[in-house]
């Protein structure tokens, strides 16, 4: 006599039980692989301030609607191949940034986890860039200073849809599937895209993001962006250091509530504390999570 459990042999439920340890099994070792790898990577080409290797592409391109030029960094997958296409993961803050995601997504990759990806960092230029454009208009560019400017977020993203997108479809082998990913205050343009140009990006990854800046405004800005429609194709990843500040904390948790109370059909997002992180490097540590979360996404 076969044993059932809800119409199921016992057999096979333990056969499917297997299954599915097996694959998170799969899922915990691959992005632990990757993590320490990158942070390997990242720390070796810090520490010995290295160039770029002769693979990565260092270029720059004059923006009319900044009025200035921008360097770009871009990472080409290992085996390019011109005659396919290739996501592209646009990160901000290039020249540190893009280092580990660039180390992590090749680690994913050669693992068979992970599509091929283009990896292109923006770097700032000089502080006061960074504050300018990467800052939501509504929010001030220093939160200690009531009478700082407010951001210049869409402008930049302008120049990205109307200028970088363009210039990479022209010369690389870029797809429309474009993911983007922010650390600190890369983190609320990231979001804010989310607002302001929902379709720009199938995927955002935001790290050790400072969501509680002005009172939860950009949470509010979320909160009602939701409320106003009723399907959102789109991956989200968040994540903020176990050992950050309470306010990096507090503003993850109240934006995961947001999203967990009015997500809308065709939302996917996730949420992590990293054990033991902190500001500095929850980034590099959390990466490996986002990135291989997105390839399950992708896959289903």
């Amino acid at each position: 006599m076969t044993l059932k459990w809800q119409g199921k042999p016992v057999f096979y439920l333990s056969f499917l039980q297997g299954k599915i340890m097996k694959r998170i099994l799969t899922f915990v070792v691959v992005i632990a692989v990757a993590a320490f790898l990158s942070f390997i990577a990242f720390t070796f080409l810090t520490e010995n301030e290295s160039d770029y290797p002769k693979s990565v592409i260092q270029t720059k391109l004059f923006s009319d609607i900044l009025g200035e030029e921008r360097e770009i960094i871009i990472h080409l997958p290992r085996n390019y191949d011109s005659t396919l296409t290739y996501p592209v993961m646009y990160v901000l803050d290039g020249g540190s940034q893009d280092m580990h995601i660039a180390a992590t997504f090749d680690v994913l990759t050669t693992a068979g986890y992970t599509p091929k990806t283009i990896i292109v960092g923006i770097p700032n230029m000089t502080g006061e860039n960074r504050e300018r454009n990467l800052t939501p208009p509504y929010m001030l560019t220093d939160n200690d200073d009531k009478n700082s400017k407010l951001g210049e977020a869409d402008t930049f993203i302008a120049f990205m849809e109307s200028e970088l997108f363009p210039f990479m479809e022209d010369h690389y082998r870029a797809s429309q599937i474009r993911l983007i990913g922010g650390n600190s205050r890369g983190g609320l343009f990231v979001m804010y895209s989310l607002v302001y140009k929902p379709d720009l990006f199938t995927a955002r990854f935001c790290f050790s993001t400072p969501f509680w800046r002005q009172d939860n405004i950009l949470v509010s800005k979320v909160d009602n962006f939701l409320n106003s429609i009723d399907t959102l194709n789109t991956f989200i990843y968040m994540s903020a250091g176990e050992n950050e500040t309470e306010n990096i904390k507090n503003g993850l948790s109240k934006m995961t509530k947001t999203l967990q109370e009015k997500s809308p059909v065709g939302l996917v997002f996730h949420a992590d504390y990293t054990p033991k992180a902190v500001h500095q490097d929850n980034a590099i540590l959390s990466a490996s999570t986002g990135i291989a979360r997105w390839s399950e996404y992708i896959k289903q």
